[in-house]
């Protein structure tokens, strides 16, 4: 072949492959992926020409009109799956594993938030996915030697993946706190959706996610091992003060959707602010969200005492695993009547299986109860509706789990149940104010009437004195689309600083008092496991009120909190008091905790203890 044919072929081959790798490129770009790992990096860039060579030999083998139709199909597929990820990045910023498509559903319902993403950025990213696909389709060469150039370019795809993984940093052989920092730990561990897009390319984040999802668990009993290992070495809970203190009464467990701590005040929300300032107030209470199904993320944490995976969600993957230390498993072996209520189906984040294994006996979903989504949406309808407000209390002693819903997202013009909410409360039409804002707080005052109503119902029925009512958030107000308006309200503003959210016990004759101990999601299961005199859990998180807690957050990016100090990725923020060597220990403490944490999903590691 002369050097010009050549040239010709390589010219026509390369037409093939390079939209695949553009579309990477654009995706890696628009997201930021450069500040985990350079865009330049060879590893991601020969994935993402392997794949495009992968998929150019399968689109050249039919005759050529046939192969443009099938290549328009690929690459499309490949266009939408990055249009979706950068979305999310741009709410979340983080992306999406395969096991969180499994939630899909539940962000259909909100799609029309979508609409307020489109920008000129947005659309820039849109018109250049379709316009490497374009180029790609027309450029699609005819004439080629295709038994030549197939098999070369399946070889050269080959190649790639033997290469590419050998390019990354070793791993350590010490897996001290700063072993994320590795790019071969990170691809071998794949836990930070934003670091292994970086590391890898849409194509082979999507291999390799799949493959570890089914690969199986050779490390079992080493894993036992070391989650035995840290809670023998952990100091045994001691009763205490607190100890027992409202044993035998009813709960009412609240978790509230996105009322912030800026949101929760006298104005917006008096129900709330009088029982924060009456009852037992955690102030340094944090939700750090590891999974991206934010509201689940808590959810989880608080029933459960054990975060979620960072590197996908728990609500399909975990339904029939073992939680006998649920609040709802606790509770109801002590005869309590359990059930939960939230306005979504039972489908969405599997909550029909996954409450039940909690501890709950029935979800109740408002949407089976109310005349249309508008009304389900309104929290107060939990507590007007007299079928399921009889559902919660019917039987005495009970345990109720309830999920509000009003202040979910968005807060725009196009939001109906904002508009509804701005009709029902028009003192919130504040034009001093940005729109989301006056939306967010109209609809967090249609979940305080929704506590006004329940207090009235519960003093009615004579059941006011002998139930507790436990409240906290879901996670802070992400959904509003501005972030500068977010940190400009939000008390905590600061990077993970804005996972602060509210959180409080309130019952009659409760002596006011403020926890300023920095407390974590998990710390709420053993906290009330104390309070109402149950066997304490071993979980990750602590009790509240035991003396030998110093208490902290931890992070999913490694990063902590305690009362003295913060640090991001093991690096200091801000220190008041900690040595160089408590900082040390922190920073190991918190790798060891997440390795605990997950080891106890992986291994099911509560069922012998159910049995």
């Amino acid at each position: 072949m002369e050097k010009k044919q050549l040239l010709r072929l390589i010219g026509c081959v390369a037409s093939a492959v390079l939209p695949f790798w553009l579309l990477d490129l654009t995706l890696r770009a628009a997201t930021g992926c450069a500040a985990w790992y350079p865009l330049y990096a060879a590893a991601p860039n020969l994935f993402s020409l392997g794949f495009g060579a992968l998929f150019a030999a399968v689109c050249l083998l039919p005759w050529r009109s046939a192969g443009r139709v099938l290549y328009g199909l690929i690459y499309a597929v490949w266009a939408v799956y990055a249009v979706v990820q950068y979305s999310i990045w741009r709410i979340f910023d983080r992306f999406l594993f395969l096991s969180d498509f499994l939630l899909a559903g539940e962000g259909l319902g909100f799609a029309g938030y979508i609409r307020q993403l489109i920008d000129v950025r947005f659309v820039l990213v849109v018109v250049l996915l379709v316009l490497w696909g374009a180029l790609g389709v027309w450029r699609l060469p005819k004439g080629l030697p295709r038994r030549r150039v197939c098999p070369a370019l399946v070889l050269f795809f080959a190649l790639t993946q033997f290469i590419a993984p050998r390019l990354y940093a070793p791993v350590p052989e010490t897996l001290d706190w700063d072993a994320w920092q590795s790019s071969g730990y990170e691809y071998a561990r794949f836990s930070s959706s934003e670091y292994d897009l970086a590391l890898t390319g849409p194509y082979q984040f999507v291999v390799r996610d799949a493959y570890l999802s089914i690969l199986p668990d050779a490390d079992a009993a080493e894993k036992r091992a070391q989650i035995d290992a840290f809670f023998a070495e952990r100091p045994a809970h001691e009763d205490n003060e607190m100890t027992g203190l409202l044993a035998g009464k009813n709960l009412i467990l609240v978790q509230l959707e996105s009322v912030d701590d800026f949101v929760l005040n006298d104005e917006n929300t008096p129900t709330l602010a009088r029982l924060q300032r009456e009852g037992i107030h955690f102030a340094e209470f944090y939700t750090p969200q590891y999974s991206n199904g934010y509201t689940f993320n808590t959810e989880f944490a608080a029933q459960t005492g054990i975060y979620p995976y960072a590197n996908g969600n728990v609500a399909y993957s975990l339904s029939r695993s073992a939680f006998p230390y649920a609040i709802g498993n606790l509770l109801a072996g002590k005869d309590y009547t359990t059930g939960s209520f939230h306005k979504s189906e039972a489908k969405f984040y599997n909550r029909g299986a996954m409450h039940q294994a909690f501890g709950y006996a029935q979800y109740h979903s408002a949407l089976d109860y109310a005349e249309d989504e508008l009304q389900a949406g309104d929290d107060r309808f939990l507590v007007d509706c007299d079928a399921l407000y009889d559902e919660m209390t019917a039987q005495q002693p009970f345990a109720d789990f309830l999920i509000t819903y009003s202040g979910h997202l968005g807060y725009d013009e196009i939001d109906a149940l904002t508009t509804y909410a701005l009709e029902q409360f028009p003192e919130y039409k504040d034009d001093s104010r940005p729109y989301e804002i006056n939306g967010l707080f109209a609809k967090a005052r249609l979940t305080d009437e929704m506590f006004a109503h329940l207090l009235e119902r519960l003093e009615q029925d004579g059941l006011l004195d002998n139930t507790v009512i436990c409240v906290y958030d879901d996670h802070y107000a992400y959904g509003l689309t501005d972030r500068a308006v977010l940190e400009e309200y939000s008390e905590a503003a600061g990077g993970r600083l804005l996972e602060r959210t509210p959180c409080f016990i309130w019952y009659e004759g409760c002596k006011p008092q403020t926890v300023t101990k920095t407390l974590q999601t998990v710390d709420l299961l053993p906290t009330l496991a104390n309070l109402f005199g149950l066997p304490a859990p071993d979980t990750m998180g602590r009790d509240a009120f035991d003396p030998d807690y110093e208490g902290y957050a931890i992070f999913p990016d490694g990063g902590w909190l305690t009362d003295t100090a913060y640090a991001e990725n093991g690096k200091i923020v801000w220190n008041e008091g900690m040595t160089d060597e408590q900082v040390a220990e922190m920073n190991a403490y918190a790798r060891l905790f997440q390795q605990v944490n997950d080891a106890i999903l992986d291994t099911d590691y509560y069922a012998e203890i159910a049995e």
